[in-house]
């Protein structure tokens, strides 16, 4: 579906729309604009929520770094890294408390060579690279990530699979019932949008439950929902 069908779509199924009966023809409650920001909401909490979206293969999976590079950025559309190769070779993906555990002096000892380990959880949106790289190298991953470009034009479809596609709009319609003030503000309805978005989608956990889980899932403390 386009964006443009995604907001017809919410429209027929809201009566959101200044030509339904009863309306007063002259206004919607929602606005194309905002609807388009409900729907890139919309895809974005299906990506986090389902993990639909894994890639290997744009840009943003290939990272280079220059020798004697300590650390390297992600980009931050990157939800979380799942495996990496380094120079061709496997790379452990690995916590700053599992390194302190298993190489207590490794910030320090001063190794030069190629990295071999990527530790996250240090700094945020990068991973540290151990052994130091001695010479400049790339880093090719597989991540689980957000939609590479927001939905924007009537044209666009979202990138997510096209069976799922009206999964979004559930999102779009609980977002506009819990608007409060209108005349569309209802709580029932916005709960009952919630719960087929979630039937589909899944339930929201927490954001300190991905940020343990991009850190690598230190021993402590473990994740809350």
């Amino acid at each position: 579906m386009t964006l443009e069908q995604l907001i017809s779509l919410y429209r027929a199924q809201s009566m959101d729309d200044k030509f339904a009966v009863g309306g007063d023809g002259k206004d919607v409650f929602c606005s194309d604009e905002l609807l388009t920001l409900y729907a890139n909401e919309a895809q974005d909490e299906a990506c986090r929520r389902g993990e639909l979206l894994r890639d290997s293969a744009s840009a943003m999976c290939v990272v280079t770094f220059a020798a004697d590079a300590q650390a390297v950025a992600l980009d931050p559309r990157i939800v979380r890294v799942i495996s990496a190769r380094v120079d061709g070779h496997p790379a452990a993906l690995v916590s700053g408390a599992e390194m302190d555990m298993f190489y207590p002096n490794w910030q320090d000892d001063g190794a030069r060579n190629r990295p071999t380990h990527l530790v996250s959880g240090m700094t945020t949106g990068m991973l540290h690279l151990w052994p130091i790289p001695a010479a400049p190298g790339t880093i090719r991953l597989t991540v689980q990530r957000l939609p590479l470009k927001q939905l924007a034009n009537d044209t666009d479809k979202p990138e997510i699979r096209p069976e799922l596609h009206r999964g979004l709009v559930e999102w779009m319609l609980f977002r506009a019932y819990s608007r409060q003030d209108t005349d569309l503000y209802n709580d029932a309805k916005a709960a009952i949008a919630l719960g087929r978005f979630e039937a589909e989608f899944g339930r929201k956990t927490s954001g300190r439950n991905e940020e343990w889980v991009r850190r690598g899932s230190d021993p402590m403390p473990g994740p809350i929902a």
